[in-house]
């Protein structure tokens, strides 16, 4: 029988697909994806193949073997190509198609495992082995042109690589069954389908989850808009929240996830919140009624100064006072030294500083003044650590104010 030797040709189409084996591989590792892993696993046999065909070459060789084990190899790559056809297209093309290839090729299995070559036998099977390979092409052109008229994005873009696959087998079968010549170069075909068919999956799927990621979306912004109370998310601006409590609304949501929160207006709400992306949190925040009609109030008809700096614990508490009901005299860092003074004071610098006020004389005057942070003074005065939460001043200031 002759032979055409190509060794070259042979070795430069296995390097491609060995290639292609391992981008396809580590794709289909990396996503589980299994379409992509029955590609990579074509192409790894049709590589093996033509590798089995360049290294036949060398005197040292059996050539009968060489057939045997190049047969076995397209064949098993024809398998795993079908099965990946079916996952490709499983609207068209039936999930029991590989298996029908596989009963299909019994005769090639016979002839490279049993029969002995040459011989009658071995003409005749192989004759039938190559009748399947050309019914599955014609299948496989079929189920594509299905899918194209089906306007299946698949089918659109790959029937005339399907279609161009399928030249090559003709040829080398034509010129087995007719001249008695082996010409591969199927393996080139191989590689452009596999390039095409990887480049298309590649684009389906990021299609398909752009269009999972807008579907999921706008789901979100639906919920959101559906949820009771107002909906936010601290990594996104929200007019409404800075509107309700201040420009710093997003860190007092993250730092305290779980606490109620009072607003501007000197309202309680009841944030709920959940964990979005590492510190950041989503959720929606109500009144909180039973806060209202518990503690609003408690301050009314109470002057209060406040003597601390400027800043963000400044203007939460004071947004706590008047939500209480007091009245708030910002002081600052100084004290005056003439009055009206408060009925309360919070103090949130050096105890000795207050020295200007009433003539030194605190203890006479017995005011209710709690001293925030700063050193451990005796006195009648309560003492909080900086950044305390609302239970515990509410707490404090209703235990001072029941004092007589």
């Amino acid at each position: 029988m002759p032979l055409l030797d190509w060794p070259f040709l042979d070795a430069l189409q296995a390097g491609a697909l060995i290639a292609l084996f391992l981008s396809f591989g580590t794709d289909a590792l990396t996503r589980r994806d299994r379409m992509m892993g029955w590609l990579a696993f074509t192409c790894l046999l049709v590589a093996l193949r033509h590798t089995v065909l360049a290294i036949g070459t060398l005197p040292t060789m059996n050539p009968d073997l060489v057939d045997r084990a190049q047969s076995l190899l397209v064949t098993f790559g024809f398998l795993a190509l079908c099965t990946a056809l079916s996952i490709l297209f499983p609207h068209h093309v039936p999930q029991r198609f590989p298996v029908w290839i596989a009963l299909g090729m019994l005769p090639n299995y016979i002839r490279n495992l049993v029969a002995p070559h040459p011989s009658l036998w071995d003409t005749w099977l192989h004759h039938a082995a190559n009748v399947t390979y050309l019914v599955g092409c014609g299948l496989i052109i079929f189920w594509t042109l299905r899918a194209r008229q089906d306007d299946d994005l698949m089918g659109r873009r790959l029937f005339l690589g399907f279609l161009g696959l399928t030249l090559p087998v003709v040829v080398e079968i034509s010129a087995l069954s007719l001249f008695d010549m082996k010409v591969r170069l199927s393996g080139f075909s191989l590689v452009f389908l596999a390039m095409a068919i990887g480049n298309s999956w590649q684009l389906l799927m990021m299609s398909g989850m752009e269009s999972r990621i807008q579907r999921a979306e706008a789901e979100a912004e639906g919920w959101r808009d559906l949820v009771p109370g107002n909906a936010f998310r601290t990594d996104h601006p929200s007019p409404l929240m800075e509107r309700v409590f201040g420009a710093s609304w997003s860190e007092r949501v993250k730092a305290t996830p779980d606490a109620s929160l009072v607003g501007l207006d000197g309202i309680t709400y009841r944030v709920r919140s959940r964990v979005l992306y590492h510190h950041e949190r989503l959720g929606w925040y109500e009144r909180d009624e039973e806060a209202q009609s518990t503690h609003k109030g408690f301050l009314s008809g109470w002057v209060v100064g406040l003597g601390m700096e400027e800043g963000p614990e400044n203007s939460r508490i004071q947004t706590l006072l008047r939500s209480w009901g007091a009245e708030v005299q910002p002081w600052g860092t100084v004290p005056p030294r003439e009055g009206p003074f408060p009925s309360v004071l919070l103090w949130a610098r050096e105890p000795s500083i207050l020295s200007v006020w009433r003539e030194d004389d605190l203890l006479r005057r017995r005011p209710r003044w709690v001293q925030i942070g700063g050193p451990i003074t005796e006195g009648p005065h309560a003492r909080l650590e900086p950044g305390m939460n609302e239970d515990g001043l509410r707490s404090t200031l209703e235990r001072l104010l029941s004092r007589h």
